[in-house]
């Protein structure tokens, strides 16, 4: 192991900025194994000692919806909802967007779990995307997660390594996940003892601004990655090289007036074009910020339309009305 916070195998994780650790100012040791590649085998997903299932991916056709559509090519729009509480939750099911996709936890800030919130949500008809994190959760909790969305009908599962937070602990990394996955598909969890069955479409996350990212993705899609949703993006020309990933990835539009957001996000690394960020300051002032990020969002969604993406994923955390808003956007588009 690489002197890795997060104790990764297969790194580096989505929250490197440029090439720096996201816990702190080092460079990443991943980024410089990356860049000496010489061989494939280094793309091949790299287990612990006591993960004796392998990682073979188990191929089957689509159970939901969602993997139905994507696989037949039709454009999706998915919205991601934060269920910090019941009453988000059922806002949540007046949302007409193809899927919604529940969060877990983000930045570590405890909410409702993830696994209650997509069962409630499937329960009253939704076809949902729940995001399941490693970070504070063991294989065994991980392995119990996946059996509990296999037995509430919701088969599509974001598989995130999970943001760094104090006194967080991180047993498997994203790569490792899906190999669990894969496993649970043939009924065996990660040391190959027979359990249930939890056949789950699995999908990733995708960082556009890592230079090396695509050899990132294909890692994760050897281990069985089915599909990919990207950090958010405000320019499209980061569309075309979310289109040369090797799996269908979905580009996100973030729907946010909070210039704190942003700031947050440039820190982190995600590029925000300095026109993007003085217009929203100019529309604010103006109060016509909620008209600036749906235009730029209708901008963006046109691109994604034009040049082929499998679909759109929309984020807007405190501003669940925005995706209300959006959606009489997308009626004009689609």
């Amino acid at each position: 192991m690489l002197r890795c916070p997060k104790g990764m195998l297969n790194g580096p994780c989505g929250g490197l900025r440029e090439e720096l650790c996201e816990v702190d100012d080092f460079e990443c040791p991943f980024v410089q194994a990356l860049k000496n590649l010489k061989t494939d085998n280094y793309l091949r997903p790299l287990l612990d000692k006591d993960f004796k299932a392998g990682c073979e991916p188990f191929p089957m056709e689509p159970r939901s919806e969602f993997m139905r559509k994507l696989r037949e090519g039709k454009f999706q729009l998915t919205a991601e909802v934060e269920p910090w509480s019941l009453e988000e939750l059922k806002r949540a099911l007046e949302l007409p967007y193809h899927a919604l996709n529940v969060t877990d936890n983000p930045l570590g800030i405890p909410h409702i779990d993830v696994i209650l919130a997509a069962t409630y949500l499937r329960s009253k008809g939704k076809e949902v995307i729940a995001q399941l994190t490693c970070r504070a959760r063991t294989r065994e909790a991980l392995t119990s997660a996946m059996l509990a969305l296999e037995a509430a009908g919701v088969w599509n599962l974001l598989a995130l390594t999970g943001d760094w937070a104090p006194h967080s602990a991180f047993d498997l990394d994203s790569v490792r996940l899906v190999c669990l996955a894969q496993a649970l598909r043939r009924g065996t969890d990660w040391s190959g003892r027979r359990v249930g069955e939890a056949k789950l479409h699995v999908g990733v996350a995708v960082n556009p601004y890592f230079e090396y990212e695509k050899l990132r993705a294909l890692r994760k899609a050897r281990a069985g990655a089915e599909f990919g949703q990207s950090q958010p993006v405000f320019d499209a020309s980061v569309i075309d090289k979310l289109l040369g990933m090797p799996f269908p990835t979905f580009p996100s539009i973030l729907l946010t007036t909070s210039r704190k957001v942003l700031k947050s996000l440039m820190e982190k690394g995600v590029k925000v074009p300095k026109e993007y960020y003085e217009g929203l300051v100019r529309a604010k002032e103006s109060g016509k910020a909620d008209e600036y990020v749906l235009k730029k969002g209708k901008e963006l969604l046109e691109a994604a339309v034009s040049k082929g993406a499998p679909g759109v994923h929309l984020m807007s955390p405190g501003r669940q009305d925005l995706l209300f808003k959006f959606w009489e956007v997308v009626k004009e588009i689609l």
